[in-house]
């Protein structure tokens, strides 16, 4: 009988977990996903795959949900109905205004599973920023209780020496078949990010625009063709996008709308990259381009600290640092071993054994 796994993930059109789910459901296509997402909108994506389908809330559960329990809150019915939990997400432990909130989810439909003796898995996140010992104790108490966690950073896995169902392997997106590319030459490859969109960083985003409006018209002098991609939209991606090029009419803007090979066919055809976006960061050293990383919190740091990275650390604080930064290209060893250790966060603690993994 087919397994069916209920996945927690966040699903607005991001690259980075479209890719994610796109890697789940590929590695192991004798079992069925059901991202928890009632909405219509990713119907599409779906579609492409034979063993991911929406989340079952019709017209008819938003009726009853006037009345009675809301299915979206129902967590004894979904325990009933699903096989396993699996939390699928990366920087998703983050010590916001909202956070009670969160946990209070997480802690609840985690034990709606583990009281049925169910398997519930956090795989491939990092944890933080946080500021108080509350929020460190009070995740450290719902890990001891699922089967697994599996931190993407080092940083992360050492937060939590209590912790014995823990692991560390680096990001899912390492051991992910990226689409082949052509290169070409003098293309600039801007991800961008939005620091409206970051908390405590809103006040960065006039110098970030500069930075990056002074970087594109100096290497347009130079003859590049520069391309501004654009990761997330929901996130003020595309915003700022259109910002620089309002300003700079010359740049292209590359959006990132659900065909995932298309974007990184493009991204893969830059010579040069220069990275905000988390997994563009990865995504670049894969494809085996120069890049110029730039941080907004310390998932990105914890990356380039796994990675032993040796350049300029710039940061949104410090964007104009941009023009004056150095590009840097990562060596296939380095690639070859963290793509390895990448493939044992799908190894789900043995779970899918008609698994290919």
């Amino acid at each position: 009988m087919r397994k069916k796994i209920l996945v927690d993930i966040y699903l607005a059109y991001n690259i980075g977990d479209d890719m994610f789910l796109d890697h789940l459901a590929n590695s192991y296509p004798d079992v069925d996903f059901v991202p928890l997402h009632p909405g219509k909108n990713y119907d599409s994506f779906f579609s492409n795959y034979k063993n991911v389908t929406r989340f079952p809330y019709s017209f008819l559960d938003k009726l009853k949900s006037k009345v009675f329990k809301n299915k979206l809150e129902d967590y004894d019915w979904m325990s009933n109905h699903f096989d396993a939990l699996l939390f699928l997400g990366g920087g998703i432990f983050r010590e916001e205004s909202y956070w009670p909130e969160v946990y209070q989810y997480r802690n609840a439909i985690s034990d709606a599973f583990i009281a049925k003796d169910k398997k519930v898995w956090f795989m491939g996140c990092s944890f933080g920023p946080f500021n108080t010992s509350e929020f460190r104790h009070k995740y450290s108490e719902l890990f001891n209780k699922v089967t697994r966690i599996n931190f993407r950073d080092q940083y992360s896995y050492n937060l939590f020496p209590e912790i014995s169902n823990s692991g560390y392997y680096p990001d899912i997106l390492w051991s992910y078949n990226l689409p082949k590319s052509e290169r070409e030459d003098n293309v600039l490859g801007i991800s961008i990010i939005n620091p409206k969109h970051k908390e405590g960083k809103s006040d960065t985003y006039g110098k970030y625009l500069n930075a990056h409006i002074n970087l594109c018209r100096d290497y347009i002098n130079r003859g590049f063709t520069v391309k501004l991609f654009s990761f997330c939209e929901a996130e003020g991606d595309l915003e700022i996008a259109k910002e620089i090029q309002g300003v700079i009419p010359e740049t292209k803007i590359i959006n990132y709308t659900g065909r995932i090979s298309e974007f990184l066919q493009e991204f893969g055809k830059c010579s040069q990259i220069v990275a905000a976006r988390f997994h563009a960061n990865i995504i670049a050293i894969k494809y085996g381009i120069p890049l110029l990383p730039i941080s907004y919190g310390t998932k990105t740091d914890s990356l380039l600290e796994d990675l032993q990275f040796r350049g300029l650390n710039i940061n949104l604080d410090n964007t104009f640092h941009l023009e004056s930064g150095e590009f840097y290209l990562f060596l296939q060893d380095v690639i070859l071993q963290m793509k390895n250790q990448s493939e044992q966060h799908l190894t789900l603690d043995g779970f899918f054994r008609s698994s290919k993994i």
